[in-house]
């Protein structure tokens, strides 16, 4: 597996994780846009990324959620400045990359 490509698994799956929590922690959207709106107002290159991120999180929670593990071009830009950083537990963080590198590691 290419290292690109173990990147792009572990977002997407990390992403998925948080996805599956939305439904019963709207909380974690609400942080989400609220750090948003920190990174807006501090300004610099990234603007269109964010500006980009303010209209996904305005959407209905279940496509939100849908988002988060959409494979296009987009939703893999945004995933890299993820405002759903620390929505995950560290248990859950590891829990979720251990399952990745077992997916897609040869079998020894």
């Amino acid at each position: 597996m290419v290292g690109t490509d173990l990147q792009v698994e572990r977002s997407i799956a990390l992403h998925a994780a948080v996805a599956a929590k939305l439904r019963d922690h709207p909380e974690l959207i609400e942080r989400a846009a609220a750090k948003v709106e920190i990174w807006l107002a501090r300004g610099g290159r990234s603007r269109a990324l964010l500006t980009r991120w303010r209209d996904v999180l305005g959407r209905a929670p279940e496509d939100i959620a849908s988002f988060l593990t959409d494979r296009s071009e987009e939703a893999a830009w945004l995933r890299k400045a993820s405002p759903f950083a620390g929505a995950l537990s560290p248990q859950e963080r590891w829990r979720v990359l251990r399952e990745v590198k077992a997916r897609l590691e040869p079998a020894a």
